[in-house]
């Protein structure tokens, strides 16, 4: 008997739409991350247990993952995984890239002084590193920039970013060094107020951290059988 895949994790936020958000980013990390291999059909009793939630969050949560394209749903007979490819991963990036490359030529020309100097004084805290918490800093760094942006594109920024999660390859292997330097070419093309340079920084760097994504998964073996036949976790 394999060892179940769905490991306890503390009960999300009771709020329905918050709860179903929660549920949908833990099964997605359990996918991203090998945890839950292509084929295999989700187990919504273990994700309740686990979680300590009811059935209906779940299936909302399984309408977003299928609609995200991670699950394979089928009426009535439940979902499973989806075969995610290297192509697939690096085309979101790329997706996230040119919608984050509006906001920061939107920055470029519109982000305020004091924005521009936190925007400086996050990216020498990143670049020192020591004990820096660089998910954070990453974090704040996008928040500034794309906080320029109207409230449509920030919504879909917003959306990009929580379908494909970072947290399973950021800053492994010296990604922080690169991510340093990437954001280094964008705060530069934004200071001097080059809208179109800010674009193309931005686009890279997201392109960049679609590959390193696509790198690190194959290294964990996410790709090793891309075929399994159907089965249920015990």
């Amino acid at each position: 008997m394999s060892q179940s895949p769905y490991r306890p994790a503390h009960s999300p936020g009771r709020r329905r739409g918050g709860l179903a958000d929660e549920i949908a980013k833990y099964v997605r990390d359990l996918i991203l991350t090998g945890a839950l291999k292509p084929g295999v059909k989700l187990d919504q009793d273990a994700i309740g247990r686990a979680l300590d939630v009811s059935r209906s969050p779940i299936r909302e949560a399984i309408v977003v993952l299928g609609q995200e394209g991670l699950l394979d749903v089928t009426p009535r007979r439940g979902a499973c995984v989806s075969l995610v490819t290297p192509e697939d991963i690096v085309d979101h990036y790329e997706l996230l890239g040119l919608v984050s490359g509006r906001a920061a030529a939107m920055a470029a020309d519109t982000l305020k002084d004091e924005d521009r100097d936190e925007l400086e004084a996050v990216q020498a805290r990143f670049v020192e590193g020591g004990e820096a918490d660089y998910s954070a800093l990453n974090e704040t760094f996008h928040r500034i920039i794309n906080a320029t942006a109207p409230r449509r594109t920030r919504w879909l920024l917003g959306h990009l970013a929580r379908s494909v999660p970072a947290d399973y390859y950021e800053f492994a292997d010296g990604w922080n060094a690169r991510a340093g330097h990437h954001h280094e070419e964008i705060l530069d093309a934004i200071l001097r107020r080059d809208a179109d340079a800010a674009r193309q920084a931005m686009e890279d760097h997201l392109h960049e951290s679609g590959v390193g994504a696509v790198e690190v998964l194959r290294a964990q073996g996410f790709w090793d059988d891309e075929s399994p036949p159907m089965k249920e976790h015990s």
